[in-house]
């Protein structure tokens, strides 16, 4: 063979051979901001830690970083000026250029030289002044128990609360869900779970079962317990700010999965037809029907839902990012009297309920000067729903002497419950940095809210479980009658809420900040304006150490379904009103590892109370005040391991004035203690744990009462409560595990997890059940509750 073949051969060879390894390479590409201007930033410095792979930013605040090998890596960022962070968690794929999330630095506050420790991978202010959590889209995946649910995640975090198991809505600090803010892309979403609340008090109480937003969805989620700016309104507990991704403009993923519980497909790339703009596209529709039978759990009837979201998001230049919203979510639930005899009536209620969640939305984020920048939001929301309910009983009745017939069964519709509620809103906020020491917030926010719902009782409704206080006719009547008059409602109107607000943060000497800020809400229903000033001090005590100190008044408009229930309720509720006080404590310990303590006190004015249960009035006749502290350590995956460390002692009370005095609120639980421990083997393999603790929810004492229809042929028992909250349940703990794999073959990925909640079958209560027909009190709760799941990624 002659030297020229040879060379051409060898040239050849070393083509394919580049070609082979370039197919077994990825590469990496992103933006980094300001995290105050959102101005980019050139010239940032961006390595792969631990390597000599990197890149500089150029004007638009953009890095690539190309021929990466395949694997789980770190990013490090710094800039001169800015404190250095450290983004875990980002996956190089062969053969795919990966966007990285925007990234944002936040000015440094202080000279770091003379101390090894850097807030790296947590990429807080200091100064901020109060505390402030945040999960990344991994940290949300492999939380153990969650099942990438974000809701489940949080009950890992100081303060919060879940029941666990059925519900994924959470508590804080002795609040119940509806106490907290949760913004979508900087939209307020009201109900962000499936099946919400139930046929009783506790049901109602606990929130929803299910997310609506399947695993891998959000982003980021950043969480404060309290003391938050008057931007985010005036709820008395928590703000949860969730950031959905964004798709990838350069490059296309797509997995999906079929499995007994039903099927989901997702898309992360380009938007076909429009260059630089990313499309995400979730679609999952799950029936637990199937799984219920197998299980043996066939008498609770028949849960489904569907999950729809299409988020697109287009960058006009440096200056302008675009992004549009749709999500739609319905839900169905049959109860059926088969189900109802399946469960050898425990319990005994029938049930249809066909519900749906719909949301529409645009965010604009123009960057007006170099110094200042405009948020907008604009949506359009609409929740329709249908429930049917009733009861069954044996068609012979029960006798005294306890024999009947349970194959036949009859049953009786109590009830009808229609609603319709749609939204028109906006939000905007301007921001202006007029030095590097001062920020001025000023926005507005307005919703056109109209409403049509119906609730019709068709007669009167026997009703076995009452308050020694509810109104009966007779002194030893035991049990209520409900009159249509006195339930029944309809309401079909319009009315538009409006707030203005306003924060500035000042800086005046290295390290330190100070906020003031003012909200005003007007509420239509009362027509009344409401002033909530707050304000909070901000101190890093040394590079390591920062002090937070915040105070507040927080005005809550009352629930809807409140407002609409009775004509006096309409225009006679005012807001309710809390004062929160806040001391927090914050050390670095490390680069990785983080150390709070936060002590809080909230009074609590104008608490709205039902007196009597057989009508709908309310009264904003009640008080209260709940106090505690937050210890948290947390450990940031940097090397191989992370974990957290949260204990909260809280003290939660109400009082009603109806002659009984304090009482302990519904989620005061006085002890919870978690601890959450993962390793991350390789790339392909990561294993994690968590055991929590939480004190039993408070609970009522009452006494059963037998025959009180006084007919041996239609035995009824009823429940009198005799005491408000003033037992408790039994403690909540539980272990759950959490296994993930993730194997790359070529382009495709095989994604799978185990998720084993409750790993010993400890019996978790949240809810007696009370049973008209024997008088017995059933425990509802959950065991052990696995899930797995295994998906193709392309």
């Amino acid at each position: 063979m002659s030297l020229r073949k040879l060379i051409g051969w060898g040239w050849l060879l070393g083509l394919a051979a580049s070609g082979a390894q370039a197919q077994e390479q990825g590469s990496l590409t992103g933006r980094v901001l300001d995290a105050s201007t959102k101005q980019p930033l050139e010239r940032a410095q961006v390595s792969v830690l631990g390597t000599s792979w990197g890149d500089l930013t150029d004007a638009e605040g953009a890095f690539l970083i190309a021929a990466l090998p395949e694997d789980l890596c770190k990013l490090e960022i710094s800039f001169v000026g800015y404190q250095r962070h450290v983004e875990t968690d980002v996956r190089v794929v062969r053969g795919k250029s990966t966007r990285v999330p925007e990234i944002e630095l936040v000015p440094a506050v202080i000279e770091l030289a003379e101390v090894s420790v850097r807030n790296d991978v947590f990429s807080e202010d200091r100064s901020d002044v109060v505390s402030n959590y945040s999960y990344s889209r991994e940290e949300i995946r492999r939380a153990p128990g969650a099942s990438g649910d974000v809701f489940r995640a949080m009950e890992t975090l100081p303060g919060v609360t879940t029941s666990g198991g059925e519900f994924s809505a959470f508590s804080v600090r002795g609040g119940s869900p509806k106490d907290n803010v949760i913004l979508l892309d900087n939209m307020p979403i009201g109900r962000v779970t499936h099946f919400n609340g139930g046929g009783t008090e506790e049901e109602e109480a606990q929130g929803g079962r299910f997310s609506i937003f399947a695993p891998g969805l959000i982003e980021e989620a950043n969480f404060q317990a309290g003391g938050f700016s008057p931007e985010y309104g005036g709820k008395f507990s928590s703000l949860l700010d969730l950031k959905l991704k964004d798709g990838d403009p350069d490059d296309a993923t797509i997995d999906a999965r079929v499995d007994i519980l039903g099927a989901e497909f997702n898309y992360d790339g380009p938007l076909p037809g429009l260059r630089g703009s990313g499309l995400v596209v979730s679609a999952r529709h799950q029936d637990f029907t199937r799984i219920l039978e197998l299980t043996g759990q066939d008498e609770f009837g028949s849960p489904r839902f569907t999950d729809l979201i299409v988020k697109t998001t287009t960058e006009f230049g440096p200056r302008h990012k675009l992004s549009l919203l749709a999500l739609h979510a319905p839900e169905w639930f049959d109860r059926t009297t088969q189900d109802v005899l399946e469960g050898d009536f425990e319990p005994t209620d029938v049930i249809e309920l066909d519900d749906e969640k719909s949301l529409l939305g645009l965010n604009w984020r123009f960057l007006s000067s170099e110094r200042s920048f405009l948020r907008t939001s604009l949506y359009a929301s609409r929740t329709d729903g249908l429930i049917i309910g009733g009861r069954a009983w044996p068609a012979d009745g029960v006798p005294l002497d306890g024999a009947t017939n349970r194959s036949q069964v009859q049953s009786r519709q109590t009830f009808r419950f229609e609603r319709g509620a749609g939204e028109l809103g906006g939000r905007s906020v301007f921001t202006y940095l007029p030095s590097r020491d001062t920020e001025l917030n000023l926005g507005f926010e307005a919703v056109r809210t109209s409403f049509d719902e119906s609730f019709v009782i068709s007669g009167t409704d026997t009703v076995y479980v009452f308050d020694s206080n509810d109104y009966r006719a007779a002194p030893d009547q035991r049990y209520l009658l409900l009159q249509p008059g006195e339930v029944n409602y309809s309401f079909d109107e319009a009315r538009t809420l409006a707030a203005t607000f306003a924060n500035l943060r000042l800086s005046p000497f290295s390290g330190g900040s100070a906020q003031l800020g003012l909200r005003h809400d007007y509420n239509p229903f009362n027509r009344e304006h409401y002033l909530a000033p707050r304000g909070g001090l901000g101190l890093s005590l040394s590079p390591r150490t920062s002090l937070r100190l915040a105070a507040g008044v927080y005005h809550q408009t009352p629930e809807l379904r409140v407002l609409v229930a009775d004509p006096a309720n309409n225009f006679g509720l005012e807001n309710e009103t809390a004062y929160h006080y806040i001391l927090g404590l914050t050390r670095y310990l490390s680069e990785d590892l983080k150390l709070t303590a936060e002590g809080y006190y909230k009074a609590l004015d104008n608490l709205i109370v039902q007196p009597d249960r057989t009508v709908s009035r309310r009264t904003n006749q009640a008080d209260g005040h709940a106090a505690g502290v937050d210890l948290s350590l947390i450990k940031k995956l940097v090397d191989r391991a992370y974990g957290q460390i949260n204990y909260s002692y809280a003290v939660s009370e109400r009082n009603d004035h109806d002659g009984r005095g304090a009482y302990d609120s519904d989620f005061n639980q006085p002890h919870i203690f978690s601890i959450l421990a993962g390793y991350e083997f390789n790339q392909s393999w990561t294993l994690s744990a968590k055991w929590r603790y939480a004190s039993g929810r408070p609970k009522d004492s009452y006494v059963v009462h037998r025959d009180v229809l006084e007919d041996p042929e239609f035995l009824r028992f009823s429940k009198e409560i005799v005491g408000n909250n003033d037992q408790r349940l039994d403690p909540f703990h539980t272990l759950n595990v959490r296994a993930d794999y993730r194997r790359q073959l070529g382009r495709v990925a095989l994604v799978g997890f185990l998720d084993v909640v409750n790993l010993y079958n400890y019996l978790n209560v949240n809810e007696e059940r009370f049973n008209e027909l024997n008088g017995t009190v059933d425990e509802q709760g959950f065991r052990i509750l696995p899930t797995m799941g295994v998906k193709l990624e392309f």
